[in-house]
């Protein structure tokens, strides 16, 4: 069984979504950020302030290789995991990638729980996450299905939806 992969902005609830997701299909579930965590015994906070961005980025290539190796697994990515094209291309060989799209409003309701786990949050006014969305939205696009995010519907709504655009891709 291929793998889905849930791409999607910090906190567009990736992880939630995917835990769901796998109980639903009855797969497994890997969260790339603790994965990486794993690997290096570290938080992501931590390997942001002590090695930086640019060797965080490196450690999700070496999780997508990893993980391209799978199947049968719900991987939930990190929201700037799609910086980097090959990542997707190494996830989608085996995969199928669901873009939670977010919004102005789902991210404001969002923000506060968001700051104390997400560097790239810390100390960002709104309009600066804003704007860091929009430059982003090119790579979220980059996938095989679009689920719209509100702020009202539940985990388990959005699993069922992407299981019903799963299906009809067929």
């Amino acid at each position: 069984m291929k793998n889905i992969v849930l791409t999607g902005f910090m906190a567009s609830g990736k992880s939630t979504v995917g835990k769901c997701l796998s109980e639903i299909m009855n797969m497994s579930f890997i969260d790339t950020d603790e994965y990486i965590e794993r690997q290096e015994r570290m938080t992501v906070n931590e390997i942001f302030s002590c090695r930086g961005e640019a060797y965080f980025r490196g450690l999700e290539e070496k999780c997508a290789a990893a993980l391209s190796e799978t199947d049968g697994t719900v991987i939930a990515t990190g929201g700037g995991f799609v910086l980097n094209k090959s990542n997707i291309e190494l996830l989608r060989k085996n995969g199928i990638i669901v873009n939670l799209e977010t919004n102005a409003e789902v991210i404001k309701a969002r923000l506060d729980g968001a700051r104390g786990t997400r560097p790239l949050l810390q100390n960002s006014e709104l309009e600066d996450i804003l704007a860091r969305l929009e430059k982003r939205k090119p790579y979220y696009d980059n996938c095989d299905i679009q689920i719209e995010l509100d702020c009202q519907s539940l985990p388990e709504d959005y699993a069922n939806r992407i299981i019903r655009e799963i299906n009809n891709k067929g």
